[in-house]
């Protein structure tokens, strides 16, 4: 019987099944910030004052719940379970791979309570002190939804003069690896 030699540092709890909202949970997303910010938030140095909590603009993508939410802390995209194809219970503070029309974005997720049991989000700043007002931080969620849920623009044509070339081929003979990468022999 072989024993596990290396420990991890920290194990995820078990993922928590999330039901599918049936409606938009952007109210319910509401509430649980307005309740983060009055009970645990509150005073704190790092929070914007120019901000206040606004859930908005949820959507269906794929069947699940997209949506933006501004915070006096946060500027971030959030994912709820639709019961579509984007949703994956992740356990709380480990990242989910959504595939979105854009590309795969690095959701993180996380849990509620009772009227938010789990959502995913991805952050869009790392830090809100900068931004001006209310309208600047819903203009970058909205340009950020709107990009996400867009598939990239498909490129045409030959690449521009500037484009540096695509790399050479690489080597991947099992003697070439031998000789610590060294120049394919016959060279």
């Amino acid at each position: 019987m072989m024993e596990q030699l290396r420990r991890p540092a920290r194990t995820p709890p078990p993922a928590l099944h999330a039901p599918a909202w049936d409606t938009s949970p952007m109210a319910a997303v509401q509430q649980w910030f307005e309740g983060v910010l009055a009970e645990r938030m509150s005073g704190l140095p790092f929070l914007n004052p120019a901000l206040s909590v606004h859930a908005f603009d949820f959507r269906h993508v794929e069947g699940d719940w997209l949506g933006g939410v501004v915070t006096p802390w946060s500027v971030q995209l959030m994912l709820l379970p639709g019961g579509g194809e984007l949703w994956t219970d992740t356990p709380a503070g480990s990242r989910s791979l959504v595939t979105l029309p854009v590309g795969t974005l690095p959701f993180i997720a996380d849990e509620g309570d009772a009227r938010l049991p789990a959502f995913q989000y991805f952050p869009l700043l790392n830090t809100v002190t900068g931004i001006a007002d209310e309208q600047a931080a819903r203009a970058l969620v909205q340009d950020a939804l709107a990009t996400a849920c867009q598939p990239p623009a498909a490129t045409t044509g030959p690449a521009p003069a500037d484009t540096p070339a695509s790399p050479p081929p690489v080597d991947t003979s099992r003697r070439r690896f031998l000789r610590f990468g060294g120049a394919p022999a016959g060279r």
